[in-house]
């Protein structure tokens, strides 16, 4: 990472600074041992707790300005940041989504022109309806809660980064004086829940005021905005959207080492873990960020390419755009030469060569005739026969045929065909012929809304939610019970879809979800 630090000119305006404590210098007994390990639940009540909520990235655009990575220091090993702009067409177009969605619309009362509604209030005062005690938005909140919030992990002199957040601030002083109101609500002492500073538009909230104050001073000598590592992996991953979220090359590592921690000191098999060491040393980082569009929301992702992509090969894309129109489901992938190598103990078990079976690329393709009667007893009991599912492979027919015989009962009801340079293995049934005349599935709205780019994919995954809306609505009314609230919003959903590919050593992912 570029960690050269940058000083601020002699001549510049220096920032308003508050510390937790009443602005007060912090002696070194009110320092000593002070654990916070309430902290992230009084965070939970300025709303910072949205990041893993389920409407967290809804309402954020990554607009001209300031991002929360400039609060960060350039070591920080993690990041998630979001920003709340009423300006940023990312937020029309995410509320224009989230309005056809009819129980998150009413919770989050997002009725009315999108233009119109205060974001930030519905936003704040969802969160604060869950607070230990009666916080009011207009006198408590508003008046200094900026746009811009973000989490990092950062090294704080301990075996293990700190968690640390940010929060754009438009009035220093009232921040300090909210934020000891949010974390003392209940009758309990602020400063015994977590130490902040208050430093030109931001507030830094950590587990300790002596935390806090480091990542103030190393953040002012070098940012993670500025940082080589961030900004490349951050580039790479598109455009800007609602949500951006950052691993640096060390978070690996981190991660191995928290895991090492939970169990006691090393993880089960460890000793065999070779694969997860040099995983960790090749790492050189990734980015991901979450964006809006009209009708559907999107998370794209980019890192460097490693050996966990190397076992990917051509023809994904193409294999999944021939399938019939009216495919419920398809995951396919391209695979190169000898990808089973280092997968001899999982491959072991199976009576035939996997490898051979599939050839140079797979797809599992399910049709949309599905019956929840049919799936349980595919699931229960190994029957296939009327399962709408086909396997295409790039394989040879010989390969297939063996591996049927091989399997025993559970191929019973299966058989291979050779259709074109293709081979197709499944129930006997309409499915499969289907499938054996083929389609344009690639050129179907719904798919394509999804898998935009699926021309040289690597990997294509695709779910028509319509299908999966129609099996639970079915059951709900053959039952009489169910969420009629969770199907309504189901009811609205169109496809997901997913597509990776490798692109001069840059690994790339895009996921999204669309709207009927």
């Amino acid at each position: 990472m570029d960690q050269t630090p940058q000083q601020r000119p002699d001549d510049a305006p220096q920032p308003e600074l508050l510390e937790s404590g009443g602005g007060g210098p912090i002696t070194p007994e009110a320092r000593a041992g002070r654990r916070r390990a309430g902290v992230v639940a009084g965070l939970g009540v300025l709303g910072l707790g949205l990041v893993g909520g389920a409407a967290f990235g809804a309402y954020w655009y990554l607009a001209d300005g300031a991002q929360a990575a400039e609060a960060f220091p350039a070591d920080s090993v993690g990041y998630v940041g979001l920003t709340l702009d009423p300006s940023g067409q990312q937020k029309l177009a995410a509320l224009e989504t989230l309005q056809e969605l009819p129980t998150l619309a009413e919770e989050l009362d997002l009725e009315g022109p999108v233009d119109e509604i205060d974001v930030k209030r519905s936003i704040a005062e969802a969160v604060l309806a869950d607070a230990p005690c009666d916080i009011d938005y207009a006198g408590d909140v508003e008046p200094w809660l900026g746009e811009r919030f973000g989490v990092a992990a950062v090294p704080a002199g301990e075996a293990l980064p700190s968690m640390v957040f940010a929060v754009e601030v438009t009035d220093a002083e009232a921040a300090d004086a909210g934020l000891r109101a949010l974390l003392s609500c209940d009758g309990g002492d602020a400063e015994s829940l977590a130490g902040w500073v208050v430093e030109g538009d931001w507030m830094v909230v950590a587990e300790t005021p002596e935390i806090a104050e480091g990542v103030v001073d190393a953040a002012a000598e070098g940012s993670l905005a500025d940082d080589d590592d961030f900004q490349r992996w951050t580039g790479e991953a598109g455009d800007e959207g609602v949500l951006t979220a950052y691993a640096a090359p060390e978070a690996l590592g981190v991660l191995a080492d928290l895991g090492s921690e939970f169990f006691g000191g090393e993880l089960p098999g460890a000793d065999e873990l070779v694969e997860l060491d040099d995983a960790v040393e090749d790492f050189e980082g990734m980015a991901a960020v979450l964006r809006f569009g009209e009708g559907s929301v999107e998370v794209e992702a980019a890192g460097a390419a490693g050996d966990q992509t190397d076992v990917l090969g051509g023809g994904a894309g193409e294999l999944v755009s021939g399938l019939p129109d009216d495919t419920a489901l398809a995951a396919a992938a391209g695979l190169v030469e000898g990808w089973t190598e280092g997968l001899e103990e999982e491959t072991a078990s199976l009576p035939f060569d996997v490898e051979a079976l599939l050839g140079d690329v797979a797809a599992l393709a399910v049709g949309p005739d599905l019956d929840p009667d049919a799936l349980l007893g595919a699931f229960f009991a190994g029957d296939l026969s009327r399962v709408p599912v086909t396997l295409v492979t790039g394989g040879e027919l010989g390969d297939a045929e063996q591996a049927l015989a091989e399997a025993g009962p559970l191929a019973a009801s299966l058989e291979a065909r050779q259709a074109g340079d293709r081979v197709l293995v499944g129930p006997t049934g309409a499915w499969l012929d289907a499938v054996e005349a083929g389609g344009t599935l690639g050129d179907t709205d719904l798919f394509s809304a999804v898998v935009p780019d699926v021309d040289g994919a690597q990997s294509v995954f695709f779910l028509d939610l319509g299908v999966v809306a129609d099996l639970v609505g079915d059951e709900v009314a053959a039952s009489g019970t169910g969420d009629d609230d969770v199907l309504a919003d189901l009811q609205q959903l169109g496809a997901v879809g997913a597509s990776a590919r490798v692109d001069d050593d840059v690994a790339r992912a895009v996921l999204r979800l669309t709207l009927r």
